[in-house]
């Protein structure tokens, strides 16, 4: 088991990100101790979408060109309708969610999040939840999907939507606790 204070977690996120998707499990891993960097396409700042309007503005800590998934133990995928659709289309982004998946690492993704996930090619049997609207894309991704609060599958941890982040922050943290999964 890690000790959580020497863990250091990457949020993947693009403009139009749903705000407490982001900064309820941010708040979690840095009350935890956890180091967390927001990484994005994006050089400086990144925007939120709340409910229905537009949020909050957050700082970048590394941009995409500049991270490497080796420096990090965990990465996080907050939804929102505009956020995963942006990143998917990006290859270094899938590329970037790519490694958590190949290395095992604890990857967590909550709502429209698991989309950018698609692309990784590497869903195929994984159990997975998410919001209704992604569950086709999902199964014809190859994903056994199931409509449950949180799901964990072997490190990858998913949740359906807002109302599901008290048990998705607490099963983020116990498998960034745990490490790498086969």
């Amino acid at each position: 088991m890690a000790q959580l204070k020497d863990l250091k977690v990457a949020i993947l996120t693009e403009n139009g990100f749903e705000q407490v998707e982001l900064t309820s499990p941010k708040e979690a891993m840095e009350k935890a101790g956890v180091t967390v960097h927001i990484v994005s396409p994006q050089k400086k700042e990144v925007k939120a979408w709340d409910v229905d309007k537009w949020g909050i503005t957050l700082p970048v800590d590394v941009t995409l060109d500049e991270a490497n998934p080796e420096d990090y133990d965990g990465l996080m995928l907050p939804g929102g309708v505009l956020n995963p659709d942006k990143l998917r289309a990006n290859t270094k982004a899938v590329d970037f969610v790519k490694h958590f998946l190949e290395s095992g690492k604890p990857l967590a993704a909550i709502c429209h999040g698991p989309q950018t996930m698609i692309e990784t090619g590497m869903l195929k049997d994984r159990v997975m939840t998410s919001y209704p609207s992604v569950k086709t894309d999902l199964i014809n991704a190859g994903v056994n999907w199931v409509d449950k609060e949180v799901v964990v599958d072997h490190g990858l941890v998913t949740s359906r939507s807002p109302k599901d982040l008290g048990p998705f922050n607490k099963k983020l943290l116990e498998e960034l606790a745990e490490g790498i999964h086969a």
